[in-house]
């Protein structure tokens, strides 16, 4: 009888703990079911901005492939993606309903598949991560880009191009510039440019002070032409807070291979842009170095090396190309200032005809105070280099100022080998 009781007590006991699991799972399932639909109602709308944003940041990134400019790429589509969005819905003969969502995206993508322009993941525009693909960090916190630029982000772009990781930096004359280059010396449409440069007056190098640099320039065959002059980078001088003429630069000038040097005697005068406003435009004479073959320097990467020692006393630039020593100069390259800027990308400029789309290409690009700062090799034979004033590899040499302007051929200096001790 008392084991009969015990099984008895022991069923109700079990039945009333069932019982009680049942309740308490009850009751934790609408613990969780209320809280949990509250929450989906709370963070549904940030769900569905999530979806937008991503949507979004598609419709900025197809502008900018297309070549309008929404700026930074962060899924709003704010006045500036408005504005680019209905620029290019308008060129097309479209209007915009005011909705940025799907059809805009495959009107974009129809648009992109007419003109043949991939869509797929690209590094567009300047930026200090797109900077960082053909520089190291401690050189890329240097540069900004030109104030002066063509205002279209797809003129830069980083691309793997003939073995290196390069920056693609293309320019055209349907793209229009900053006022004061279209309209340079009265004559409209003679001067664009897509360019970076050392931020002026706080990342330039200094008077006192020794400087590397090295960067590798590719420029294909189709780049230069008979009636404009292009130039892949300078050495810009800077004197009373303004930048100047370049102390140096590298050019193609009617289809002929350059390196330009600005020497003492500047000359003013008054100058008027396409919006009218008048401003000084100050010149100094310049010695050009027609250099023998214009082939050598195309169609390959032209790995340049710059030594430019800026010490009081002891002033002097060396450079290099592909470990060929080609030009040594003496003294200040900016003697007016204290300041000296590098800036590359294509600049062109005294544009008689328009010429076609021209495209360099930029990689490796570092500054350091010395040859083993930049990681090369052969340090021993820059750290070592003649000291003596000279152009290698000239076919001529000529010191330039108003001559080409009044129809007079440029002064001759010296002729091929004779340029090597100047």
């Amino acid at each position: 009888m008392e084991v009969l009781q015990k099984k008895s007590s022991d069923n109700i006991s079990q039945r009333i703990d069932s019982r009680d699991l049942r309740i308490q799972w009850t009751f934790s399932v609408h613990q969780i079911k209320y809280p949990f639909i509250f929450a989906v109602c709370l963070f549904w709308p940030f769900f569905v901005g999530y979806a937008d944003i991503k949507q979004n940041i598609k419709i900025q990134s197809y502008l900018n492939a297309l070549g309008y400019d929404v700026g930074q790429i962060d899924g709003i589509i704010g006045k500036n993606s408005r504005k680019q969005l209905i620029s290019v819905l308008k060129e097309h003969g479209l209007e915009f309903d005011g909705v940025a969502d799907s059809n805009e995206l495959q009107i974009l993508r129809k648009i992109a598949t007419d003109k043949k322009i991939d869509l797929t993941e690209r590094r567009l525009g300047i930026s200090f991560e797109n900077l960082l693909q053909i520089m190291d960090e401690q050189t890329a916190k240097l540069f900004v880009p030109n104030s002066r630029n063509i205002n279209k982000v797809n003129r830069f772009e980083i691309v793997d191009f003939k073995g290196r990781k390069a920056a693609r930096m293309s320019i055209s004359m349907n793209d229009k510039g900053h006022p004061d280059d279209w309209g340079r010396f009265g004559a409209a449409g003679t001067a664009q440019r897509i360019q970076i440069q050392e931020k002026p007056r706080v990342h330039e190098m200094r008077d006192g002070e020794v400087y590397w640099y090295k960067f590798s320039i590719f420029i294909p065959n189709h780049v230069g032409s008979d009636y404009h002059t292009i130039s892949p980078f300078d050495l810009k001088d800077r004197k009373n807070g303004r930048q100047r003429d370049p102390a140096i630069a590298f050019t193609i000038t009617n289809n002929q291979v350059t390196f330009q040097l600005k020497t003492t005697g500047e000359e003013c005068r008054k100058i008027k842009n396409m919006q009218g406003e008048v401003s000084d435009f100050c010149e100094r004479p310049g010695l050009i170095a027609n250099m023998e073959t214009s082939n050598y320097f195309k169609n390959r990467w032209l790995d340049f090396v710059f030594q430019m020692d800026m010490r009081k006393g002891k002033e002097i630039t060396r450079f290099w190309v592909n470990e060929r020593l080609i030009g040594v100069i003496k003294g200040d390259l900016s003697p007016q200032g204290k300041f000296l800027g590098f800036k590359f990308g294509p600049y062109r400029n005294s544009i008689k005809k328009p010429p076609q789309d021209e495209v360099i290409y930029y990689a490796v690009i570092r500054r350091g105070t010395s040859c083993e700062d930049l990681e090369i090799l052969s340090c021993e034979q820059f750290n070592n280099a003649p000291s003596n004033n000279s152009i290698y590899g000239a076919r001529e040499l000529l010191r330039c100022f108003r001559e080409p302007e009044q129809g007079m051929p440029c002064p001759l200096i010296c002729v091929g080998r004779a340029c090597e001790s100047l």
